[in-house]
């Protein structure tokens, strides 16, 4: 079987299991939250590897982004009374512009430099939230967030919010897939590789980073819109440093710069923190030493075992 028929059959069962798994666990409210919260943060995992899988640079930010995402889409969904879907298409920009911002220094700084600008940034977030009272209501956060609705469709239960999540995950991926595909994709590619001589090659560095950042912050922010009306309440808490880490981790477990990484590093991560809770104050433990693990003997992520042994069996 030839790479294009191969890819076809894998994508072709792909989409028939996402499909029908939730048909399995309709009735279970663990296991579909379990899958909602999996597809939320694969969404705001492809939103890091925007920055990282595609231009080398680590953001300890990508919670500042989601948390704006997050407020917006419930201030103007409860305070305006705007639809759902138009606050999140707002909320969505807003964080794409956030990114814009974060990006400039990206132009010029590298590494940990640049590192300590986006850690800056979601702690000057997070700031915000918690002591603009007035508008975030501080501590307390904002409760009673309604479902999603258009029209007579409303997306009150977990099993419905399943296939609005997963709409939003195959744009992400479409996004990731034509963005790699494209002219503006492989000068983005060789600005990782090689930025000097990309640049001496004609790429406009300031502009592909720009571009870059803003779709991070974009699918950021469309991550935290799901997230508030998911939950139903939001608090700044939920917004911290840790959120941050923890999504640089499903990326680098997942495989960094890959299309499947960001879904197959946020899945396992997910799945094995609930797999592992029984072990109560020793969960923890082992979760961070199956990470330590996966990232000593697959140092490129599960997509590079997985491109190994595929390599393997072709040859």
């Amino acid at each position: 079987m030839d790479t294009g028929n191969r890819n076809i059959w894998i994508t072709t069962a792909f989409l028939l299991v996402v499909l029908v798994l939730p048909l399995f666990f309709k009735d279970s409210r663990y296991y579909m939250n379990i899958l909602n919260f999996s597809g939320i943060f694969i969404i705001l995992t492809f939103s890091f590897n925007f920055i990282h899988g595609y231009l080398g640079l680590i953001s300890i930010g990508q919670a500042g982004f989601f948390a704006i995402g997050a407020y917006v889409t419930a201030g103007l969904t409860m305070g305006v009374g705007l639809n759902y879907f138009l606050s999140l298409c707002i909320a969505s920009t807003a964080a794409a512009l956030a990114g814009v911002l974060i990006g400039f220094p990206a132009i010029r700084i590298r590494g940990h430099y640049f590192i300590l600008i986006t850690l800056g940034f979601g702690e000057i977030v997070r700031l915000i939230i918690l002591n603009w009272k007035a508008v975030t209501n501080g501590t307390n956060g904002i409760n009673g967030i309604p479902p999603p609705s258009w029209g007579p469709l409303v997306f009150a239960s977990r099993f419905s919010y399943y296939y609005l999540v997963l709409f939003f995950i195959f744009l992400a991926m479409l996004a990731t897939r034509n963005l790699r595909q494209s002219k503006y994709g492989r000068a983005m590619l060789s600005l990782k590789t090689t930025e000097t001589a990309a640049t001496v090659m004609g790429v406009n560095p300031v502009t592909n980073k720009l571009i870059n950042f803003s779709l991070s912050g974009l699918f950021a922010g469309l991550a935290g819109g799901l997230y508030a009306s998911y939950i139903g309440s939001i608090s700044p808490e939920a917004f911290s440093v840790d959120l941050s880490i923890e999504i640089l981790t499903m990326s680098l477990v997942g495989g960094s710069g890959t299309i499947a990484g960001p879904i197959i590093g946020a899945t396992f991560l997910i799945v094995l923190k609930e797999q592992l809770r029984f072990m109560r104050e020793y969960y923890m433990i082992l979760y961070g030493a199956g990470i330590v693990l996966v990232m000593i003997f697959m140092p490129h992520g599960i997509m590079g075992l997985v491109r190994r042994i595929s390599d393997w069996f072709q040859t």
